[in-house]
């Protein structure tokens, strides 16, 4: 059995069912179960509107030990919490909106310090908010709201968000706030640095926004990682390139780290549809699907997109290490600075990973995207055909809400 979308209620009704010795699935919104030697898919279930309706995580059930946030030292501990779901905006090779709706829906502020406060009281010192973005321009307020109670109630945790970097570079005094209350690592997808790619995701962010986002959430105390992607279908070698120079311009305005994907297009995406109708897609294994492999046929050959990756990865650390250490880089200050000393004793210890998947892992998967890019799959008509219709469905149902 398979749960479509947002399956928190329709797993209750899967267990009272199981529960109460019945086997009569047909009637639970959202699911594909096996039913004799053929597949019953029910129609979509509706989302739920109101999140302060989910039962608090059970964080006393889960063993803190097996959470310590080694990077920043052996007495730290992190939980994941989530604050809202949905995304407003339309990245064309983004799943969360196919998978959550476009509609933004957050918890109440009162609900959040719950979850919060009982983090803390378990001995948790660092929670994740898992929220594809924290702060979007409707939700100013409300955020606000929280960073304020988190300080006036001086719950001293640290917690780490992903941020969207238009509304971190023009909303400083939010970031402030936010920085007062507890956020010490920021995660920004920055994307491209071609303002011609960034306009053709529909990221609707300006390279700009992504500069000054670093520079705010740098002068207050936050650590910054930032996303970048290389290989998207309609980018040329000039394109690449000025992402790779763009991500040394973060690093001097103050970003600490960086996470160059290769661009795959997710099932359930526009430009997963769109490029099966081109016969621009190399696999249906979904075990490549990794945002390290190259998976579709693109304007720059696959094997340099990969290659690409791996040396602007790499360059981004040397160089910010080497102009570190020559005093010609950014400086950090207080609580970041301490916690940058403690991850760089980590990533010292953890060097002889990197360097095997660097010189072994790395090679293997070159080799692996050349034979995909030889021995592309043939796929049937048939198949894509109902591939670009299961794509193209919504799982949840549209115009109703969960209550």
């Amino acid at each position: 059995m398979v749960v479509l979308g947002e399956g928190d209620l329709t797993i209750q009704e899967i267990a009272r069912e199981v529960g109460e010795g019945r086997r009569d699935f047909s009637k639970i919104k959202g699911i594909v179960f096996n039913q004799g030697n053929r597949f019953v898919e029910t129609p979509p279930a509706p989302l739920l509107r109101d999140l302060d309706l989910l039962p608090e995580p059970a964080l006393e059930l889960v063993k803190r030990e097996k959470y310590r946030f080694d990077v920043f030292g052996k007495d730290n501990f992190v939980t994941c919490l989530e604050t809202s779901r949905g995304c407003p905006y339309g990245c064309d090779f983004c799943s969360v909106t196919p998978t959550w709706g476009n509609k933004w829906r957050n918890k109440s502020n009162k609900r959040i310090m719950r979850e919060i406060e009982k983090a803390k009281e378990l001995g948790y010192n660092w929670v994740f908010f898992v929220d594809d973005i924290f702060v979007v321009w409707p939700n100013r307020s409300h955020r606000e709201k929280l960073f304020r109670e988190i300080i006036d109630r001086r719950i001293g945790i640290k917690f780490i968000a992903q941020m969207r970097a238009d509304v971190t570079a023009r909303n400083p005094d939010l970031v402030k706030m936010a920085a007062e209350a507890g956020l010490r690592v920021a995660f920004l997808g920055v994307e491209s640095g071609s303002q011609e790619t960034l306009r053709k995701m529909h990221k609707g962010i300006a390279v700009p926004d992504s500069i000054k986002a670093v520079k705010v959430l740098h002068q207050n105390g936050v650590i910054v990682l930032v996303g970048l992607i290389v290989g998207a279908p309609y980018e040329g070698f000039r394109e690449l390139m000025a992402t790779v120079r763009l991500s040394r311009e973060l690093a001097d305005a103050g970003a600490d780290g960086v996470q160059f994907s290769v661009y795959t297009p997710l099932p359930g995406t526009r430009v997963f549809v769109n490029l099966l109708r081109e016969g621009r897609i190399l696999t249906l294994n979904w075990d490549y699907y990794d945002l390290l492999t190259p998976v579709l046929r693109t304007r720059v050959n696959p094997l340099i997109v990969q290659l690409l990756s791996l040396y602007a990865n790499h360059s981004f650390y040397v160089r910010k290490y080497i102009k570190g250490k020559l005093g010609r880089g950014v400086r950090s200050q207080g609580d970041k600075a301490r916690l940058l000393r403690q991850a760089e004793k980590y990533m010292w210890r953890r060097l002889p990973h990197f360097a095997q998947v660097t010189l072994v892992d790395f090679p293997l998967s070159l080799i692996k995207t050349l034979l995909l890019y030889v021995r592309r799959e043939r796929l049937s008509q048939e198949v894509v055909s109902e591939l670009i219709s299961q794509s193209q469905r919504i799982v949840y149902e549209e115009g109703v809400w969960a209550s």
